[in-house]
């Protein structure tokens, strides 16, 4: 009967280990699965926050990037602008300086003598700078004219005709035709910046 006794123990001990063991494997797997769980949350968020703050950091460089072309454009506009304004005053600048020395030529002469054949000369006077008082009046002289030669203030040369009797006024001065001349190449030359800066 003994031998009954722990046979029955025996079989009981098992039974209970072996549903221990059982218990015991469930919490393990249980606790696994919780675990894993938890993970895969924590990884989700983790990427959701990464995704966001890689977005906010592209969007922030785009940003930037756009920024800092719109000033380089607009330098770039800049400086263009400024070596076109630097040339075009190189230029007329040269240009003056060619019209004073144009004003101590023979071929001076043969303009002024050209300008004056395309004017009705009538009862008015000729202003002219101080220095080209002695040519006007040969070259009225040589037309037969008898008009008074009045000293006026101009920067280069040429002449201004004033007929105060029949309202007119003609002016064929050097330094207004150069004036028109860089106006009229400022305005239409062909160096031009658009909106893309091209």
């Amino acid at each position: 009967m003994a031998n009954y006794e722990e046979k029955l123990l025996k079989a009981i001990d098992e039974d209970i280990r072996s549903n221990a063991q059982m218990v015991v494997d469930l919490v393990n797997k249980e606790t696994e699965n919780l675990r894993e769980d938890q993970l895969s949350f924590y990884k989700e968020g983790l990427k959701r926050e990464t995704e966001t703050y890689l977005d906010t950091e592209l969007h922030d460089l785009r940003t930037y990037a756009a920024t800092k072309s719109s000033q380089i454009k607009l330098d770039t506009k800049k400086k263009l602008l400024e070596l076109r304004s630097s040339l075009v005053n190189e230029l007329f600048d040269g240009l003056k300086k060619d019209l004073i020395e144009f004003t101590k030529s023979d071929e001076y002469i043969t303009y002024l003598s050209k300008k004056l054949d395309e004017i009705d000369v009538k009862n008015g006077y000729f202003m002219v700078r101080e220095n080209d008082v002695e040519k006007m009046s040969k070259l009225l002289k040589d037309k037969n004219l008898n008009n008074d030669v009045k000293v006026g203030y101009f920067a280069i040369g040429g002449f201004v005709y004033v007929d105060e009797e029949n309202k007119k006024e003609y002016s064929c001065l050097l330094d207004e035709k150069r004036k028109e001349a860089e106006d009229y190449f400022r305005n239409h030359c062909e160096f031009r910046i658009d909106e893309e800066g091209k």
